[in-house]
């Protein structure tokens, strides 16, 4: 009797169970009208950092009916074109409840550059994603094309923090020369200015000017390594080239170190040899794809350690995404194929970014 007290109440709870299986099944059940529709005020941007805090597009979608009542939450997901939304390819801004979302040049921009290059057009596509309360449910709008040309978010500096460095390898002009920069300048003079500059003549002479004219004044040599205030041309005996130039107006010194190359190296090569970055002279970066174990790396110049960067540690605090000299070593998590860029081409205004493909 007890055997079959057992049995039967194994297949009660058994029916229950099923039953609320499929009463589970059918709360997720998504009508045929469930998807929203996403609209933009353009599909072309061209930005423009002088425009920055001008409005650039809002989105606006409709919203989503699921079939049963649930709180929806709507996100607005930016992907490279041709990536199906999939990972490291995708910027996703969390939306709440709303159904609209206006950026600034600024915000959209920011939006951009995590998923395509500056100063390039690109196609992104965009679309909307609904989650419906604590359910794993996703729906998803249609998706838009876009056509984007974001560009690189510099800071400008002027005298103090900068000198402008003009010389016969861009004309001689200061309103269009590249600078040299120390951001904790704030006097007249300061000890540590330096920038990588790409001087493309084979006999590079140029000079320090405090501004981006002639009047202001300028530094020029009183030997190879001492600055004086006019002086004649500096000069560099290596050649055309990209130098590491540094300056201090404090002990009137200077120095260029020419840059061959730029590598990186770490537990992928056993801190063997730098393995070459290629070099964008239009853009100032240095790029390459390579496979990546999990561990890390660094960068370094002319495949030797005296110039080197690293993120972090020390006085140069946290790590930011910004390259410091002897910084602590940068890590990759996840083993994959990754393009990994060394931006130095502005002073001041340095970066690295670590993207897998």
């Amino acid at each position: 009797m007890k055997s079959i007290l057992k049995i039967t109440l194994t297949v009660f709870v058994a029916a229950i169970a099923l039953w609320s299986c499929k009463k589970d099944e059918t709360q997720v059940v998504v009508s045929v009208n469930a998807k929203p529709t996403l609209s933009a005020t353009t599909t072309t941007l061209a930005l423009l950092q002088a425009n920055a805090a001008n409005t650039a597009v809002t989105f606006n979608w409709t919203s989503a009916d699921l079939g049963y009542k649930a709180p929806l939450t709507y996100s607005l997901q930016l992907s490279k074109a041709g990536t199906n939304f999939a990972g490291a390819s995708t910027t996703e801004i969390a939306m709440g409840a709303n159904k609209t979302k206006t950026f600034t040049v600024t915000e959209i921009n920011k939006e951009l550059l995590k998923i395509v290059a500056h100063s390039t057009t690109s196609t992104v596509e965009a679309r909307v994603k609904v989650s419906a309360g604590t359910d794993s449910l996703l729906v998803y709008s249609n998706t838009l094309t876009l056509t984007v040309t974001p560009y690189k978010d510099i800071i400008v500096y002027n005298f103090p923090q900068a000198l402008w460095v003009a010389g016969n390898f861009q004309g001689w002009s200061p309103s269009t020369a590249p600078k040299i920069v120390d951001k904790a300048a704030t006097a007249n003079t300061s000890t540590n200015y330096e920038g990588y500059i790409n001087f493309n003549d084979p006999s590079p002479e140029f000079k320090l000017v405090k501004g981006n004219d002639w009047a202001f004044g300028d530094y020029g040599a009183s030997s190879s390594t001492t600055l004086t205030n006019g002086g004649s041309n500096l000069q560099l005996t290596q050649g055309a080239g990209v130098y590491l130039l540094r300056a201090n107006t404090v002990n009137m010194t200077w120095s260029a170190d020419k840059i061959n190359t730029w590598g990186i190296i770490g537990a992928f090569n056993g801190w063997a040899t730098s393995v070459p970055l290629t070099f964008n002279a239009a853009t100032g970066e240095w790029t390459i794809t390579q496979n990546m174990p999990a561990g890390e790396f660094k960068f370094r110049a002319n495949n030797d350690w005296p110039i080197n960067f690293g993120d972090g540690g020390g006085s140069n605090g946290a790590p930011d995404g910004k390259p410091d000299y002897g910084g602590d070593n940068l890590n990759i998590t996840t083993a994959g194929n990754y393009t990994i860029t060394l931006d130095i081409g502005v002073a001041g205004n340095y970066s690295y970014t670590i993207k897998k493909n």
